[in-house]
C-alpha cells in the first residue's frame, strides 16, 4: 500500500469510484496523513482502481488532488436565440466550471453584435446541435470527451426516424449510436431529443435503449421544451425546458455526482427543487 495514505474498506451506496466512475461497489477510502475528518480530505476508489494505483506506484498526493477536483456544471435547454436570458442565468450561477447546451441555441438571424458580445463572454460552454441550429455557437461536444476530468458524451442532431430533414447533415447516424453503446463510464450524456419514457407523446426509443447500455450518471435533452426528471436504472434523465423557464445544475467531486438541482420558473420567481 502507498505509505502516504491511510486506507479502509467501506460500503457507501451513494458514492462512486472517483477514478473510473463505477457505482454501487466496495470502495477503498484513501485519506491524507493530515486528515481532519473533512470530506475534502479523502477520495474513494473501487478495489480495481486501488490495485491499479498500487501496481503502478501512483503518487498519493497528486492523485488525491486530481480526484477531489470539484465541478459545478450548468445544464441548459433550448435557447432559440434568447441570449439575454442565457447571459442572465450564467451570470446568476457564477462561479461555475462549464456549461452544457442541448442545442437549438440559435440561427444566423441571431448573430448580432450584441449577441456576439455575450457569446465571447462565455467561452466555457459546450453544445450539441439541434434540428434548428445552422451556425456554431460555443464549442461542439464530441462523442466522447474529457472535460475537467468528467467523461461527457454528445450526440449532435436528431434521429432520421423522427425528422423531416432526411438529407440534412444534422442527423444522428446509427454508427454513432453503436459507438456510444460500447461506452460504460460516461458521467453526462447530452442529446437534443429526449428518450421515450419521459412523455407519452414524444421521445426516441433508440435513445432509451442507449441508456440501458451506457448507464451514465446524467442524461440531458431538450427539443420538446418541457421539464421532466426521471430515474432510469442508475441515471438521472432530465428533459430541460426552454432557457426562460428553467435549467439544472450538477455538482461533482471527482467523478462522484454529489448533488443535482433543478431551477424552475414559478410565476415571477425561480425555485430550486
Amino acid at each position: 500500500m502507498v505509505e502516504s495514505l491511510q486506507t479502509g474498506i467501506k460500503q457507501r451506496d451513494r458514492w462512486t469510484c472517483r477514478r473510473c466512475g463505477k457505482k454501487f461497489v466496495d470502495l477503498v477510502v484513501y485519506r491524507f496523513d493530515d486528515c481532519h475528518q473533512n470530506d475534502d480530505d479523502y477520495i474513494t476508489l473501487c478495489l480495481n482502481c486501488a490495485a491499479w494505483c498500487e501496481d503502478n506506484r501512483v503518487e498519493a498526493v497528486p492523485l488525491c488532488r486530481s480526484l477531489t477536483l470539484r465541478n459545478k456544471v450548468i445544464l441548459i435547454g433550448d435557447c432559440h436565440g434568447d441570449f439575454q436570458k442565457l447571459d442572465s442565468v450564467l451570470t446568476q450561477e457564477e462561479p461555475f466550471d462549464f456549461f452544457l447546451s442541448v442545442g437549438d441555441i440559435g440561427t444566423l438571424n441571431d448573430v448580432t453584435p450584441q449577441n456576439i458580445g455575450i457569446l465571447d463572454k462565455w467561452d466555457n460552454g459546450y453544445f450539441v446541435s439541434g434540428n434548428h441550429d445552422n451556425v456554431q455557437f460555443f464549442k461542439p461536444l464530441g462523442l466522447n470527451q474529457d472535460i475537467r476530468g468528467l467523461k461527457v458524451a454528445g450526440l449532435s442532431g436528431v434521429l432520421k426516424s423522427r425528422t423531416f430533414l432526411k438529407d440534412h447533415p444534422n442527423n444522428i447516424s446509427f454508427r454513432e449510436i453503436m459507438y456510444l453503446s460500447r461506452l460504460n463510464d460516461i458521467d453526462i450524456l447530452v442529446t437534443h431529443q429526449p428518450p421515450t419514457g419521459l412523455f407519452d407523446d414524444g421521445g426516441e426509443a433508440v435513445l432509451e435503449e442507449l441508456l440501458n447500455y451506457m448507464v451514465p450518471k446524467i442524461h440531458i435533452s431538450g427539443h420538446l421544451h418541457r421539464y421532466k426528471l426521471k430515474f432510469h436504472l442508475q441515471t438521472f434523465v432530465i428533459s430541460l425546458p426552454m432557457i426562460n423557464h428553467g435549467y439544472a445544475v450538477a455538482y461533482f467531486q471527482g467523478r462522484d455526482l454529489r448533488n443535482l438541482e433543478v431551477v424552475l420558473k414559478k410565476g415571477k420567481k425561480y425555485v430550486r427543487v
